[in-house]
């Protein structure tokens, strides 16, 4: 919720394992966001906060005056639980999808070609946002909670944020509707997850300790790994 402060008294009215919808950003590396959060400045020279709860917020600028704000009836976030689809890019070792009972992250799922997939893989849900959600004044944000390393969020079709770093949150209104929304979320991992999964395969070429003896003859033909290993290092 977004509330101007004024200068009167408060008067009542704001791909972890988890995502969720939250009713209103956070300090970087915090799951929890902050209670409030100054956005801006009004044309009328009052500031402008976000309220992530209910509560009250006091604002005293550097020349001593004193602002105020109430926020009250703030929704509590809406946890998005249940199965996920999660699909992935072909010949990359993972298969073309699966069905999660739950959100996790890939590197904990028992499907060795799921597990050490390295790359952009896409996590499909339908969620469903009430209603009653709904209020002037109000934004709706998903909350990702822990990403490694990049997120692509998408809904309805609508791509609105690239993100980086914490907090991973997106905002969602402008894309939102009452009922059921499709949520897609691009995640984008680190090269060295592949790597892992390769090393636990059978070697495709010949050592003499840390230097290759010679470049494999399946390399030189432009032929996959006969030990289906994915990458190849020097």
């Amino acid at each position: 919720m977004l509330a101007q402060l004024d200068q009167a008294p408060p008067k009542g009215y704001a791909l972890t394992g988890t995502a969720s919808l939250a009713p209103a950003l956070a300090a970087a590396g915090s799951h929890q966001p902050p209670d409030w959060e100054t956005m801006r400045i009004a044309n009328d020279g009052k500031p402008v906060v976000k309220a992530w709860r209910d509560g009250t917020a006091v604002l005293t600028l550097a020349s001593g005056k004193t602002f105020h704000a109430a926020a009250a009836n703030l929704p509590a976030p809406q946890e998005l639980s249940g199965g996920w689809n999660l699909s992935f890019p072909p010949d990359w070792g993972a298969p073309p999808s699966v069905t999660l009972e739950k959100l996790i992250s890939w590197p904990e799922h028992t499907n060795a070609g799921v597990k050490y997939f390295s790359g952009t893989a896409s996590y499909e849900k339908e969620i469903e946002i009430p209603a009653a959600r709904w209020r002037a004044g109000r934004e709706l944000w998903l909350d990702l909670g822990a990403v490694k390393n990049f997120a692509e969020v998408f809904l309805n079709g609508q791509n609105l944020d690239i993100l980086w770093k914490p907090p991973f949150r997106a905002n969602l209104t402008a894309a939102a509707k009452p009922g059921m929304n499709k949520l897609v979320v691009k995640v984008t991992n680190l090269w060295p997850n592949r790597l892992i999964g390769d090393e636990q395969l059978p070697p495709d070429s010949e050592w003499n300790g840390d230097e290759l003896k010679a470049w494999p003859a399946w390399l030189l033909a432009g032929q996959p790994s006969p030990t289906s290993r994915l990458t190849f290092t020097t």
